[in-house]
């Protein structure tokens, strides 16, 4: 098999290899979606319980305040009746100072029961905001899981068919050949053989432009052996031309 011959079998291979990277690429970009989307439904899961709890809190302050409250009523009720009852100035003061004392207690309990209140019920609007957003997002993943597991088979059956051409067309290549081909496309992510550019006094490799010698340009068009590009390092080989 000539050079040229060879060089046309790894065009070939490397354009199998690239359309095996190109649906590699596409799984993992399902993958990261799906992965994304569970995460929201992870993240707003647990907002959501940590707001169900903020709520249960907010409402047993609500309820002990409102307790407080009622003992307060009571108290003041109580020496409000006893302030009319008193026999003279000295316990009229004394009760009139507990009073003063049960309002003050009472307004307090009463301030603190509004604020819990307040939690409350901001808590409550967070939750069903959040609970809401959680219905959405599960029933897009629902949704776009299907999406996905279907374009998913799709592409693992292209995938399987590419492999199989790749495996069918390494068997055509020289076992040697193979090996240079594939060390020199394990370090790269784009192609791994490039042409030589003749230009008007050198000849250069047409993905970096690094001069190439003048006799490894000779070995190479004549089909001697493959060459690798002392600048970029990739394969190089004569410009093709159309029979």
């Amino acid at each position: 098999m000539g050079t040229s011959d060879i060089v046309g079998e790894l065009i070939v291979l490397q354009g199998i290899d690239l359309e095996i990277l190109k649906v590699n690429e596409e799984l993992e970009c399902l993958k990261q979606e799906l992965s994304t989307l569970a995460l929201e439904v992870e993240e707003l899961t647990a907002k959501e319980v940590q707001l169900r709890d903020q709520t249960g809190e907010a409402e047993q302050r609500v309820q002990r305040f409102q307790r407080s409250v009622n003992a307060g009523r009571e108290t003041l009720k109580r020496l409000e009746m006893r302030v009319t009852a008193v026999a003279n100035m000295q316990q009229h003061f004394a009760v009139k100072s507990e009073t003063d004392t049960a309002r003050r207690n009472l307004r307090a309990a009463e301030d603190e029961q509004l604020s819990a209140m307040q939690d409350a019920e901001t808590a409550r609007l967070g939750l069903m905001e959040v609970v809401g957003d959680l219905a959405q997002a599960k029933e897009v993943l629902a949704s776009r899981g299907t999406e996905v597991g279907n374009q998913r088979s799709e592409l693992e059956g292209q995938l399987e068919a590419h492999i199989t051409s790749r495996e069918e067309q390494e068997g055509q290549i020289e076992m040697n050949t193979l090996r240079l081909y594939r060390s020199v496309s394990a370090k790269r992510s784009d192609s791994a053989l490039a042409a030589i550019v003749e230009g008007p006094v050198d000849g250069v490799c047409g993905r970096c432009y690094t001069t190439v010698p003048k006799q490894r340009r000779a070995d190479i068009r004549s089909g001697r052996s493959l060459a690798l590009c002392e600048g970029c390092g990739v394969i190089l080989h004569a410009e093709m031309t159309d029979a």
